[in-house]
Formats: C-alpha cells, structure tokens, sequence
C-alpha cells in the first residue's frame, strides 16, 4: 500500500473517532453542523486514501510485471 494513502486513512480515520459526539444535549445547532462537516471530510479523506492505496498496488503491480517480462 501507499505511504499517502495510508496516512490519509489514518488522519481520517482518527478525525471520525475523535469528532464523534457524546451526547447532542451538550452542543448547540451550529456546534453539531460544525462536527457533521468535520466528520464528512474525515469519511471523505479516509475513503480517498483507501482509493489511493489501491490505485498504487494496481501500478506497482503493472510496472513489476513489465520488469519481470
């Protein structure tokens, strides 16, 4: 896998786990639309860097071949 790819799964990974709420009775309207955006790029980042990693195993693997050849 991809070095970016899997730090940019982690990053997003780490962001849904920390920004999750507790409880909604603590936050106000804005505070719970301002974590609902930070979690859909969390989501976001972390489903591209799972795209990424695979994008560079399917080219590592296609260079590889053509060396072997």
């Amino acid at each position: 896998m991809s070095i970016i790819g899997i730090v940019l799964f982690s990053i997003g990974f780490i962001s849904i786990i920390g920004l999750l709420p507790q409880s909604e009775y603590n936050y106000t309207n804005i505070e719970i639309e301002n974590i609902e955006a930070a979690l859909g790029l969390g989501i976001l980042i972390a489903i591209y860097g799972i795209a990424y990693s695979i994008t560079c195993l399917v080219q590592s693997n296609k260079h590889k071949k053509q060396y072997q050849s």
